[in-house]
């Protein structure tokens, strides 16, 4: 980035003034004053990180500008980390309280601007029955829209979890240009096999526990249960979430789990590779050479494979099973082919 570029009046000195209050706030609570009567200094100081710097970062800063609103979360987030940094623990009265209902409530205010949202994109989806709409990229694109990329993909897959494991049951037809991968694979099995030992695993030991008059014996077995779902969730968006071509793009997807969009430009080759040769570089799938592939794609620049939560690696070779590997094949060439 050349620095003669930066337009420093609108770029970087509004950002100088919540930095300064916070600058400012800290090194009070480092002071005499603060030292006289931590209580109730404690509180002021709580309360302009928790609410002061954050309005006068929106109303100030980003109010008027193309900066992303979901920014004001992250500072209020950031100053709630900064008040268990620097209040002592004793003087900590206000903090159990915001944890206790502010956050919740923001937490609740976010899912409901999601679900809002999402009602709106399914209603112009209804009106345009021709564009399917993936909810998981609905849900992730909607969240973006007031968390940082790394929190709305950690919302996203939670509620997505949720919305696969109990309410999205009703099978939809593949469409040109969507291709299963769960049909002739090892995941599924492998992932009901998981969802078999903890149903086994809990029982017996929630048993065991209640036997002994254990009170965390429901808090145990809720958790399992909840374990289950996610797992349940996983399970059904690798059923739900077919690999498909868009345009010129390539939307490799392991369920929720693991995904990637890849330009059909940037494709080097493609081998419909042998179900028993281990292929080194990446894997769509979390099992590793214990589920078989039979599509291997090479790049020409480097890609980003998106894992769970927003985590990510760089790749250059990605291995991954299709039930239809030729029909795969032959669709590629001609997407490549039509670009040309």
């Amino acid at each position: 980035m050349d620095i003669r570029n930066i337009d420093f009046k609108n770029q970087v000195i509004p950002f100088l003034i919540p930095l300064a209050l916070i600058s400012v706030l800290i090194l009070f609570s480092k002071s005499t004053q603060f030292l006289a009567n931590p209580s109730l200094i404690s509180v002021g100081i709580t309360i302009d990180l928790m609410l002061t710097v954050p309005l006068i970062y929106f109303f100030l800063i980003i109010r008027k500008k193309e900066i992303p609103k979901q920014t004001v979360v992250l500072v209020l987030i950031i100053g709630l980390f900064i008040c268990y940094k620097i209040i002592p623990t004793e003087n900590q009265t206000v903090l159990p309280f915001l944890g206790t209902w502010l956050l919740p409530i923001l937490e609740i205010g976010i899912i409901a601007y999601i679900l809002i949202n999402l009602r709106k994109a399914r209603l112009n989806y209804n009106k345009n029955r021709g564009n399917y709409i993936d909810f998981y990229t609905v849900v992730k694109t909607i969240s973006q829209d007031l968390l940082p990329n790394f929190m709305a993909r950690i919302i996203a897959t939670e509620i997505t979890v949720v919305y696969y494991g109990i309410i999205k049951w009703k099978r939809r037809p593949l469409k040109n240009g969507e291709f299963s991968i769960h049909k002739k694979s090892t995941s599924i099995s492998i992932f009901l096999g998981i969802m078999l030992i903890i149903g086994v695993e809990t029982t017996v030991f929630h048993y065991i526990l209640e036997q002994e008059g254990n009170p965390k014996a429901w808090l145990i077995t809720f958790l399992s249960i909840y374990s289950l779902l996610q797992i349940l969730g996983f399970l059904k968006s690798i059923i739900k979430r077919p690999i498909s071509f868009e345009e010129d793009i390539l939307h490799l997807r392991y369920g929720i789990i693991k995904e990637t969009s890849i330009e059909l430009s940037n494709i080097k080759s493609i081998v419909l590779s042998s179900k028993n040769k281990y292929q080194k570089g990446s894997r769509l799938s979390i099992f590793g050479k214990h589920e078989n592939h039979n599509v291997t794609l090479t790049l020409k620049k480097t890609g980003i494979l998106y894992s769970l939560y927003g985590m990510k690696n760089n790749f250059t070779t990605i291995s991954f099973h299709v039930d239809e590997p030729q029909k795969f094949f032959n669709k590629m060439c001609e997407s490549i082919k039509e670009l040309e």
